[in-house]
């Protein structure tokens, strides 16, 4: 299903989406969340293991919908349907890469932190600008800025509202790889087709992991783990690897 706003096409196992917005620099609207929404929602992990997110144009996404604020459209309703898309691509069981083109400013960055990996081209800049307009920086941001740069840094990123480029998000964790901009999709659509010929049940498992490690004691991820691995030990795949492994150190 593509839309004006959302542009899909499959790569072999891994499906790109891109927000196609770009007169609006991909702003985050409630159509345009619903849309991602719906497309996650449907997604089968085992046919669509990995999932790459980009921008169309000069940005991957510029934040919420200023236009909408401003008729005082952005409420109640508004919060919960961004919420909803940032709980869609956590709780989601295929991988989610963003691959940051251009502008990820205000809730743009927000859904690269909620990403699972992140690629970004030289010259993106992300920034957490909501302070600019006086709001607060949402979309899951506090929750996921400080896990990654720790409290300190993640205070002066998100109160201050500076641009940092991606060798600056790269030294702090918060993209995984920087590529030229002409190769960004390429490149990360490659990085993902490797990585869904990974086996899909410990793709799954262990993002469901990390997902419930915040509320975890040791000995609650002690036992999901115990629990993955004998689900993973039933799976056909496991038994295949595993023959194919003792076949090879054999010969």
């Amino acid at each position: 299903m593509s839309s004006s706003l959302i542009q899909e096409s499959r790569h072999g196992d891994v499906l790109l989406l891109e927000f196609n917005n770009p007169g609006m620099l991909n702003a985050l609207d409630i159509r345009m969340a619903e849309e991602i929404v719906k497309v996650l929602d449907s997604l089968d992990s085992d046919d669509t293991p990995v999932v790459v997110m980009t921008g169309t144009g000069r940005a991957f996404c510029a934040g919420g919908d200023i236009k909408l604020m401003a008729r005082g459209e952005a409420g109640v309703d508004y919060m919960h349907r961004m919420n909803g898309l940032v709980k869609a691509i956590a709780h989601s069981d295929a991988v989610i890469v963003s691959a940051v083109n251009g502008l990820a400013y205000g809730g743009g960055f927000g859904l690269v932190l909620a990403s699972d990996i992140a690629f970004a081209a030289s010259d993106a800049k992300l920034a957490m600008v909501h302070g600019d307009i006086g709001l607060v920086p949402d979309m899951g941001s506090h929750f996921f800025l400080p896990r990654v740069t720790g409290m300190s840094t993640a205070k002066l990123l998100l109160w201050m509202g500076e641009s940092i480029d991606s060798s600056e998000a790269l030294r702090l964790g918060i993209v995984n790889r920087v590529v030229e901009p002409e190769k960004l999709v390429s490149q990360t659509l490659e990085f993902a087709g490797r990585l869904a010929e990974r086996p899909r049940q410990v793709l799954r498992l262990s993002k469901r992991l990390l997902a419930a490690l915040p509320t975890m004691t040791l000995d609650d991820l002690l036992e999901g783990e115990s629990d993955a691995q004998v689900e993973c030990f039933g799976t056909d795949d496991h038994r295949a690897r595993l023959k194919a492994l003792l076949e090879k150190r054999k010969s």
